[in-house]
């Protein structure tokens, strides 16, 4: 583990002496920007695209460090991003603001894994003929996505941008940096890694805390379907509990009935705004209604509103806030999210586990049906699918010190899937948010976190959410 004396050293340039084995953080560079904050170090460590091979295409992994700020210093945290096919180095924001009070303790450490940010970024990028109406009907177009892979092929093999590699990419990065554990923050999909870097590298890991937990065996999207489903049936009763939301909306159920059924015919004509702010006709399809209300559901702060946009388009007849909240959502993830490594790993580890006879039990009495489902099936047939073993469903056990969140209205990591990871954990504890969704330590359970985080350890937390009430809906 680095200790105080030897970052600084070698950060600083002080004349402390160096700890007993090379620390590569001294081949980092100081960075060219500053939105890592002062004395962040960057630079990258060589990988091969085919680490069994150890032969053939190389790539460059984007490391940024982000020295601690206080005398004594632990191990440090490694930040893993979700997806799958988020750049960890989106996360600086987290380090900087939020979760600041961790690095009075801990070097941040942020590495793009393969096939993400600056780490040989594979990625689908957006046709030039493009337009709003052509984003509508098909979450994932099965020509676009061909297309694609023919693009991605001419500088990456897409069957080795999977979990188990990029975990030891991760671990290589490590022992190169010179730390002997580190500890682990996920969130979403990089919950998942978090757990695949406890199985391959138990030694090297000092506890994780995970956010919106995604197990080995998720099989996306098996889970979407119903876990939408419920999180909507909650939204509905806990605003039959709010006397304002139950006046102001007194049949919501009635009122979604109504939205869907617009669409029994075929699409459903409206419009949205675009990126220039010009009012564009579309036609939205009814799956594109279903992915606009999950999306909402996603965050607590759009939950929030939902009641009053069922009850609106309802009232008016007018469904164009969903097709804005679809296109957004759509074109807003493209930049973030880099779709080449979220097919190769949702294909090769999640949906080829899913049987067809399993589909309509997933998807029974759910305004979703089968859409996900058929969306991401259509475009793995047309992706260059890895052959993973079965045995990466098992069940990740542990012994180290694992802090879970869930949120309550969580549509795609529900609670279950959180409660289930945590049984085999026997160091753990597993927190619900009530009134958040997708992505819950930032409000009640910040501090939880930072505390966690800054000690490694389980003893001595403080408060849970426990108290915390059910999200208050907006209402006129």
């Amino acid at each position: 583990m680095l200790t105080r004396g030897s970052t600084l050293a070698l950060l600083m340039g002080s004349t402390f002496l160096a700890p007993p084995r090379p620390v590569a953080a001294a081949e980092l560079d100081l960075c060219p920007d500053e939105k890592f904050g002062p004395g962040a170090r960057c630079g990258t460590f060589t990988v091969y695209e085919d680490r069994a091979a150890g032969t053939g295409r190389t790539l460059d992994l984007n490391i940024v460090l982000m020295p601690a700020t206080g005398p004594e210093v632990k191990e440090p945290l490694f930040m893993l991003a979700g997806g799958p096919g988020q750049a960890a180095t989106d996360l600086a924001v987290l380090a900087l603001q939020p979760f600041a009070p961790v690095r009075e303790h801990r070097d941040v450490v942020l590495v793009d894994q393969r096939g993400t940010g600056r780490s040989n970024r594979i990625d689908c990028p957006v046709e030039a003929e493009e337009t709003p109406q052509s984003v509508f009907g098909n979450l994932f177009d099965p020509d676009q996505v061909r297309k694609c892979l023919q693009q991605v092929r001419t500088h990456a093999d897409p069957t080795f941008y999977t979990t188990d590699l990029v975990v030891d990419d991760l671990d290589a990065v490590r022992d190169w940096l010179g730390y002997e554990q580190v500890l682990l923050w996920g969130g979403s999909g990089g919950t998942r890694t978090a757990l695949v870097w406890l199985r391959r590298h138990p030694d090297r890991v000092a506890g994780a805390l995970l956010d919106g937990v995604t197990p080995t065996d998720f099989r996306a999207p098996s889970t979407y379907a119903r876990g939408c489903q419920d999180a909507l049936d909650q939204m509905f009763a806990d605003c039959r509990q709010q006397e304002a939301c139950h006046t102001a909306f007194p049949d919501l159920e009635a009122d979604f009935a109504k939205l869907a059924a617009r669409f029994e015919n075929g699409p459903v004509s409206t419009q949205i705004t675009d990126g220039e702010g010009k009012q564009v006709p579309i036609e939205m399809y009814l799956g594109d209604f279903g992915y606009a209300v999950r999306g909402l559901i996603y965050r607590s702060r759009t939950l929030a509103k939902l009641p009053a946009m069922i009850h609106l388009a309802a009232t008016t007849d007018d469904l164009g806030p969903f097709a804005q909240a679809y296109w957004q959502r759509q074109v807003g993830l493209r930049p973030i999210v880099a779709m080449g490594v979220h097919f190769s790993i949702f294909c090769s580890e999640d949906l080829r586990f899913i049987g067809d006879e399993n589909v309509e039990g997933f998807t029974k009495d759910t305004f979703l049906g089968t859409y996900l489902f058929d969306q991401y099936s259509g475009a793995c047939e047309e992706w260059e699918v890895a052959e993973v073993d079965e045995s990466f469903l098992g069940p990740v056990k542990s012994d180290v010190p694992v802090l879970l969140f869930s949120g309550h209205y969580d549509p795609s990591t529900t609670v279950a899937l959180a409660e289930q990871v945590a049984s085999h954990l026997p160091n753990s504890r597993h927190v619900v948010v009530r009134n958040e969704s997708h992505g819950s330590e930032f409000g009640c359970g910040r501090q939880l976190a930072i505390d966690f985080m800054t000690s490694g350890s389980l003893d001595g937390l403080g408060p849970t959410c426990d108290d915390a009430g059910p999200i208050q809906f907006e209402t006129p």
